[in-house]
């Protein structure tokens, strides 16, 4: 965006004079422009600019909000028709009328105070002229504006009743869960279940967005490994902000009940950052109330997804009665339900809010930032000392991981292993010949799961097993249970005769003299020649 600098270069001479003593300076005689960079520092180093903010009247705090909540700019057409013009008249004029003192709208306070500047930006097919927040006012902005503006919604008190719904930072460990399963060759549909409330498929858009995972090439294994063995905190911080800027995680179009069709290409990120903003005067570990904000919202800041014209032109669809949800009069079932789900789903399942819910319908009353809200700012400055988790195996090779083990170690125990899901708590894996043999495939040896049993098993791993993976690594072959049909004929001299008729192609072993293994394929084949022979024959009804 152009710096505070740029904006007075472009004005003429006397709008230059009255923005800088509206700042506090005492001018007289010329302005040269070699100078107008040190008058920009000393206003903001004294204060002069913050303190012209602060004071701002509602509708122009409002309307500095708005270009904020947008990126910092909006097109000037569309922010004229919302805030007004700004008059066009010469020097002559402007001394006679006095805009600076009698302005006309809100972008003329905020303009005569230098507050925000008009520019055309390069964008395609051509040009387009800008409203605009200069550089340094939007770091100032941060800083004053969050702590002037009031609050939106009020506090709630908890009915009896309420069911309160504890955020984590489970999202890191279903990533892990993702990650480890597609390293096992599985598809997303069936790495199941979740710890946390998004499915495998909107864990995978934010594989994606961390570009841990590619559609076409599959995982990026170093930055796997990366990420899987950073501090649990750090990796956490990353995330967020990951989540914070993505362009291409969709927020919007996880909402189940609207369908956004072929609307123009929906900016996620600017939609979210202004949503957020919107939340971002509610304080940390106070529950607030859901209605009274989606409520507050509508009234004074209802443009944060659709704005302006967009609220007849995009076409949205409920998916459920199949209705047209176009223009403003249909707010609650678009914004309403979106500033909802926003808070009930994806800032609860990124671990930043609590939710308060009516025990009896399930309905949300209310949320709670929590403390995780500042991982939406602030990197963590220490990193949390990491806790160490169950790891332990029974019987039939089933292998138990806590939640609070190491998620690298978990993500390398799980090539080896099948997955089972979740126990109790604790991730379930079975280790099978099979697993292991597709482990082997990807070059990775038996030893080197032993080793990680017994450098990290937190209970003793019976003998047994430990002997069964040397068996299956020097080659000893396993065991091998698998169902079977039987066919039992007491007469020897009819089994033979079966095994020389057109029906040996059925039979897969001889058991004994009067005992056949046969495929299952065959059952009917054989029932109807020993009738020919003379023999009823009974298909039991579970074969």
């Amino acid at each position: 965006m152009p710096t505070i600098k740029n904006l007075l270069f472009n004005h003429d001479d006397d709008v230059r004079h009255t923005i800088l003593e509206r700042w506090g300076f005492d001018l007289s005689g010329d302005l040269p422009i070699q100078s107008l960079q040190n008058y920009v520092s000393q206003a903001i180093e004294n204060g002069m600019v913050r303190e012209l903010i602060q004071t701002l009247p509602e509708d122009a705090k409002r309307c500095l909000q708005d270009l904020k909540n947008q990126g910092g700019k909006i097109p000037w057409s569309q922010f004229s028709r919302k805030y007004g013009d700004i008059r066009v008249m010469g020097a002559g004029r402007r001394e006679r009328i006095h805009p600076d003192r009698e302005p006309a709208n809100s972008a003329e306070i905020l303009w005569y105070d230098g507050l925000i500047g008009k520019a055309f930006f390069n964008t395609k097919p051509e040009p387009i002229e800008y409203a605009y927040i200069p550089d340094e006012i939007q770091s100032l902005y941060k800083t004053v504006v969050r702590n002037d503006l009031h609050s939106i919604g009020k506090e709630l008190v908890l009915p009896k009743g309420t069911v309160v719904q504890r955020a984590h930072d489970f999202i890191l460990d279903d990533i892990c869960t993702v990650l480890s399963g597609l390293r096992m060759g599985m598809k997303f549909n069936e790495i199941q279940p979740m710890r946390g409330p998004f499915s495998s498929m909107t864990i995978q858009r934010m594989v994606v967005s961390l570009k841990l995972y590619d559609r076409k090439k599959g995982l990026t294994l170093d930055a796997v490994q990366e990420h899987l063995t950073k501090p649990r905190a750090q990796a956490y911080y990353e995330v967020v902000q990951n989540w914070l800027q993505s362009p291409i995680f969709p927020d919007l179009l996880l909402m189940p009940n609207l369908d956004f069709g072929k609307n123009p290409p929906l900016r996620f990120a600017i939609i979210r950052q202004r949503l957020l903003s919107l939340l971002e005067s509610i304080p940390t570990n106070t529950w607030w109330d859901l209605a009274t904000t989606i409520t507050d919202i509508k009234t004074t800041q209802p443009e944060f997804l659709r704005v302006a014209g967009e609220m007849d032109a995009w076409f949205i669809k409920d998916r459920q009665t199949d209705a047209t949800l176009q223009g403003f009069e249909h707010w609650d079932e678009v914004e309403g339900a979106f500033i909802a789900f926003f808070i009930s789903t994806i800032l609860y399942g990124m671990g930043l809010c609590d939710l308060a819910l009516d025990r009896k319908t399930g309905s949300m009353l209310g949320f709670r930032w929590c403390e995780r809200r500042s991982y939406l700012q602030e990197e963590p400055q220490q990193p949390q000392e990491e806790t160490t988790g169950a790891l332990y195996t029974l019987a039939q090779g089933n292998l138990f991981i806590s939640p609070s083990c190491s998620r690298s170690l978990r993500y390398q125990i799980a090539r080896f292993c099948e997955w089972k899901g979740m126990r109790r708590g604790e991730y379930l894996y079975q280790i099978t010949p099979a697993s292991l043999q597709k482990a082997s495939q990807q070059e990775l040896q038996v030893s080197q799961f032993i080793g990680l049993l017994k450098k990290h098993q937190t209970q003793e791993t019976t003998p047994g097993l430990l002997n069964a993976l040397q068996r299956f690594e020097e080659g000893k072959g396993f065991a091998k249970i698998e169902p079977a049909v039987l066919l039992r004929i007491e007469n020897e001299r009819v089994l033979k005769m079966i095994q020389q008729s057109d029906l040996k192609k059925y039979i897969l072993e001889e058991i004994n003299s009067t005992t056949l293994r046969i495929d299952r394929k065959g059952k009917e084949h054989f029932q109807a020649k020993l009738t020919e022979l003379g023999y009823l024959c009974q298909i039991d009804g579970e074969v």
